[in-house]
């Protein structure tokens, strides 16, 4: 058991470590089963969210500075949940409060009616309806 490069024999454990390329998740040497994405080679147990280790059971991932990561982290590295939900936003969605809400989400504390006008009253971090903030503050 031995493999020779340039003339040279190797047993097989230096042989890897040397030439062999490594996974870009534990940086071991890749023998047989790898797969390529986001430029980089990797071990089929080692292609998780970056974030929370889950692996991508549909395939589909997202990439930040060539390290994956499920929809859930990506969005939220990139301030795209909804501040009612916590879920990823993708389509229309509302700001305020220094937070994006689905339109469905952004309603008032108290009566939960959708604040779909835009025009809401913040007391303590939250959007009341000029109705039911007049009712509790005022």
């Amino acid at each position: 058991g031995f493999l020779e490069k340039e003339g040279k024999p190797y047993c097989l454990p230096d042989f890897y470590r040397l030439f062999a390329p490594k996974c870009f998740g534990c940086d071991q040497p890749v023998r047989e089963k790898y797969l390529s994405a986001a430029n980089q080679l990797w071990h089929p147990e080692c292609f998780v969210c970056t974030d929370c280790l889950s692996p991508f059971s549909d395939g589909c991932f997202y990439e930040i500075d060539s390290r994956p990561l499920c929809p859930l982290h990506y969005h939220a590295r990139k301030g795209l949940l909804c501040g009612g939900c916590r879920a990823p936003i993708s389509g229309r969605c509302v700001s305020a409060m220094g937070k994006r809400f689905h339109p469905e989400h952004f309603v008032c504390a108290f009566c939960l009616k959708q604040l779909n006008q835009g025009v809401f009253k913040e007391q303590n971090e939250k959007p009341y309806c000029a109705g039911c903030h007049e009712k509790l503050f005022v």
